[in-house]
């Protein structure tokens, strides 16, 4: 069964703001918790065969949780996923601005005040549906122009977590690559080692050195980053390759190719496609035949295994394991793991590399389908 949460836990007075769980029902029995600071996924519960509730990601039973634990644990992420190497962003006209730091020399995931950070304003409430709204910031996070975000979030009929969001460019020309940082474990405890992957992606990126892209493309075939059969997360992490050694472990940008549109006959789905998105990445686990879809608008997922989960009392104590009630689950290596839809990683800088940047007046909208299935 999955671990009851307690509203109060997550109520506090925060950055001015007020800080609040909520947790949406959808029809054919999924229970999603959030939390608005950051965004936060806290719970993602799906009806198992005997009736119940399992709660198939990582998260902590209160707000203090967050604000002492895995820093992206659940979150949002923006205006910038992934690392800007150096803090640089790269203009069109070809000058760079200076983004603040958090990841020794990096800008990563928005940077030291990205949405991860910020108390998200609530805007609407139903039993099924969410809507937060968040302004992005020069004075947050460096990059130029204000962003106004809307996040909706929805517990469909099919289970399956609908998180779409149109961002308004309200001032200044500007970028938006916006994620979500759920781990995942589909058992409900243990390790993800045993779980399937498959993504629909013949490239991945190198990473240089400093853990960020080369900015070039490299083949997937015979090596950690080939998913494109289902393949065992443990078998990918544990081939010997310089990339694996480079990263500390699995965490690179595959992406994904023209024919993961619609429903490729490789990747068999369990529904229609959503409109306009494409099928990103299959997790399964194949002791419960829980499965996850991942859908998204993006070009590409950035697949994290979790070996920055340290089994280090202070970081990774979260909520009670399953089959545990009144212990906490102490995540290991591995034990959840990330599918990250997003656009490249560090684009601005790279020229090879696809970058939109937003005009003034412009709306970007975008979405991230995970959907679940099996017991």
């Amino acid at each position: 069964m999955a671990f009851t949460l307690s509203r109060d836990a997550f109520q506090r007075d925060l950055h001015g703001q007020r800080t609040d769980l909520f947790t949406l029902h959808g029809a054919g029995g999924l229970q999603v918790a959030v939390s608005n600071y950051g965004a936060r996924l806290v719970q993602v519960a799906v009806p198992d065969a005997q009736g119940g509730l399992v709660d198939v990601a990582l998260g902590y039973d209160s707000l203090q949780g967050y604000l002492d634990g895995q820093l992206s644990m659940g979150a949002f992420i923006g205006r910038w996923a992934g690392r800007l190497r150096q803090g640089k962003l790269a203009l069109p006209d070809g000058a760079a601005l200076q983004l603040p730091t958090n990841s020794g020399p990096h800008h990563h995931h928005g940077g030291p005040r990205g949405s991860r950070f910020q108390v998200f304003v609530v805007q609407d409430v139903q039993p099924d549906t969410l809507v937060l709204g968040h302004t992005f910031r020069t004075e947050d996070d460096g990059v130029p122009g204000s962003v106004r975000l809307q996040l909706v979030l929805h517990a469909a009929p099919d289970n399956a977590l609908h998180m779409a969001w149109t961002a308004e460019v309200a001032d200044a020309s500007t970028v938006f690559n916006p994620t979500g940082h759920a781990f995942f474990n589909l058992a409900g405890a243990g390790s993800t080692h045993a779980h399937t992957l498959q993504v629909p992606a013949s490239r991945y990126v190198p990473l240089e050195a400093d853990v960020c892209p080369s900015g070039a493309l490299a083949p997937a075939q015979g090596t950690p980053f080939d998913f494109l059969q289902p393949r065992r997360v443990g078998d990918a992490v544990a081939q010997p390759h310089e990339q694996l050694a480079r990263a500390g472990g699995l965490d690179h940008y595959l992406v994904l190719d023209d024919r993961a549109h619609a429903s490729p006959p490789h990747m068999p789905t369990s529904a229609v496609t959503p409109a306009g998105l494409r099928l990103a990445a299959l997790l399964a686990e194949p002791v419960s035949g829980r499965a996850m879809e991942v859908w998204s608008s993006v070009p590409g997922v950035q697949v994290y295994a979790g070996h920055g989960l340290k089994a280090d009392p202070a970081r990774d104590l979260g909520r009670p394991a399953v089959g545990a009630p009144g212990e906490g689950w102490l995540w290991q290596p591995g034990d959840g793991i990330c599918l990250e839809p997003m656009e490249y990683p560090d684009a601005p800088n790279h020229p090879a590399f696809p970058t939109r940047w937003w005009q003034p007046g412009e709306v970007a909208r975008g979405a991230i389908v995970y959907r679940f299935s099996g017991a």
